[in-house]
């Protein structure tokens, strides 16, 4: 006996149910898929961008770079500076690398790149410890006195003393030492600063502050040296920082006085070297420049790479160099063509097109959803503009769609323009909406326009703008994000959704209220 109509939707609508159910089960059960290792994580892709004039001659640039440890995973790591030859070599812990180069010519770039995977790291210190009688000669070189970190100062002495950090437990001294090194009086990085002129002056930037961490601790006992690096944040800068390293119970416990971190080392810090170092020395009278460029991405953490074999979209992008925000928006717009089909079969909201409003809500990413609304308000306008003054050529239907083309990015690009000039960062960003879905949208408000009447035509764009706003709500879900991503099974759910909205017969709730009083009448 053959199934009918009813029966056959009731069963594709369970069979995708329980596909995606079964899939979910074993990849929980049978593979160990957790939903903590779902979470992507912040990689960073550092250039060190450096500038000079070689003047036809000599030059050598010296520097650090970076090494994996258990709180940064270097990887990726490419030189793409000619004219001079890179060599590098371990000094101690740290990794040096050395430019150099002979007729040198002016204008000479030097760009080395790497991308880090940063954690945060911290440590439970052991309350009681008490200062050692020794400790191994790698341990005991970081107690000496050196020219910027007057151990023996009698001002450390003294100071010392006076914070009681000459005695009770390894954890004690050193709360008393970084909350003084913490207490002085932040100061914008003018050169360099000793630990005695910090101390004396109340005040310092981070390497002052640091300094005199180091001195305090080494009076008190303790190894400690300093620690140089990055602090990671998107855009181009100069500005690098430096912490400290104690030696706690076999291990280098970081610390940073300058912003408040005891025993523990924030995801965004990068180790470049340790020691009291410059960051960089190089060949006199080269006009020498440097700044460090940093982008920022989300990546599927290593837990998932390590775990996630099953139909493995992340494992796909990566290998193929994608970036993560293209497969989460892949993979959320099934989602937002289906709260579409919602708000157009259930609610009875006109919309320009299925998928446009869903479309849109994707594009607006970049910009914020306010920002995307006014862009395609903009865009629209300006379309719609130049639309009305093609009738009057009378021209045909492609070169008519080629002009609306450059009126689309001719808007965008005015825009951007004026959101630069008034510092309106996200609304710079519409250039990179895609230009045919808003041509699209554009279009059909002026078919819109012109076959059904303003009145229409603003229905239509408001129920769009509207859907959009809704989709973009929905899409830029974190929660819905992870489960997606982790498990693109759960397409098949909005599969079946989409199987059961398709045989929807019922009034749609703007009917109810159009039709309010003949149902109040036959009630």
């Amino acid at each position: 006996m053959a199934l009918t109509h009813p029966h056959k939707l009731g069963l594709t609508v369970l069979a995708l149910v329980l596909g995606a159910a079964g899939l979910m089960a074993y990849k929980v059960r049978a593979l160990g898929y957790r939903l903590a290792d779902i979470l992507p994580v912040r990689q960073y892709e550092v250039t060190y961008a450096l500038d000079l004039d070689g003047h036809g001659g000599d030059v050598r640039v010296r520097s650090f770079l970076p090494s994996s440890d258990a709180h940064q995973t270097i990887s990726e790591e490419r030189d793409q500076t000619s004219g001079l030859h890179l060599s590098q070599a371990m000094e101690g812990p740290n990794r040096v690398a050395t430019w150099s180069g002979a007729d040198v010519p002016n204008g000479a770039r030097i760009r080395h790149a790497f991308k880090v995977l940063p954690r945060r790291v911290s440590y439970e210190l052991p309350a009681g410890l008490e200062v050692p009688a020794a400790y191994p000669p790698s341990a005991a070189a970081w107690l000496r006195p050196e020219k910027e970190i007057q151990v023996d100062a009698p001002e450390i002495r003294a100071t010392l003393q006076r914070i009681g950090a000459d005695q009770g437990s390894v954890v004690e001294r050193l709360r008393r030492i970084h909350a003084l090194a913490a207490s002085l009086q932040p100061r914008p990085f003018k050169g360099t600063t000793d630990a005695l002129t910090a101390l004396r002056l109340g005040e310092s930037s981070c390497n002052g502050k640091s300094r005199l961490f180091v001195a305090l601790a080494r009076a008190a006992g303790i190894p400690a040296r300093l620690v140089g690096g990055l602090i990671l944040e998107p855009g181009a800068k100069r500005t690098s920082h430096q912490w400290v390293e104690a030696w706690v119970a076999g291990h280098w416990v970081p610390f940073c006085p300058t912003n408040g971190h005891f025993a523990e080392l924030p995801e965004r810090y990068l180790t470049l070297y340790v020691g009291d170092e410059a960051l960089f020395r190089h060949t006199a009278d080269v006009n020498f420049d440097y700044r460090f460029e940093t982008h920022a991405a989300l990546v599927p953490s290593p837990q998932a790479k390590a775990t996630f074999t099953l139909f493995d979209v992340w494992g796909l992008f990566d290998r193929l160099r994608l970036p993560f925000a293209l497969l989460r928006t892949v993979l959320m717009l099934p989602v937002g063509a289906l709260l579409v089909v919602l708000f157009r079969n259930v609610v009875g909201m006109p919309t320009f097109g299925t998928f446009l409003p869903a479309l849109l809500a994707a594009s607006a990413g970049e910009t914020g959803a306010g920002y995307g609304v006014l862009a395609v308000l903009l865009v629209v306008a300006a379309v719609a503009a130049v639309r009305w003054g093609l009738t009057r050529l009378e021209l045909l239907h492609s070169p008519t769609l080629a002009i609306l083309l450059a009126a689309v990015v001719l808007a965008l690009l005015t825009t951007s323009m004026v959101a630069e000039r008034a510092g309106i960062a996200a609304l710079t960003r519409v250039t990179m909406f895609p230009i045919a879905v808003l041509a699209i949208c554009a279009e059909r408000f002026y078919l819109s326009l012109t076959e059904h009447g303003a009145r229409a035509a603003g229905k239509e764009l408001a129920g769009t703008l509207a859907v959009m706003l809704a989709c973009h709500a929905v899409m830029s879900s974190l929660a819905l994000q992870v489960l997606v991503i982790g498990f693109p099974e759960v397409l098949l759910l909005v599969v079946a959704a989409n199987v059961y909205l398709g045989r929807w017969v019922g009034m749609r709730l703007s009917e109810y209220r159009r039709f309010r009083g003949l149902l109040g009448g036959a009630a």
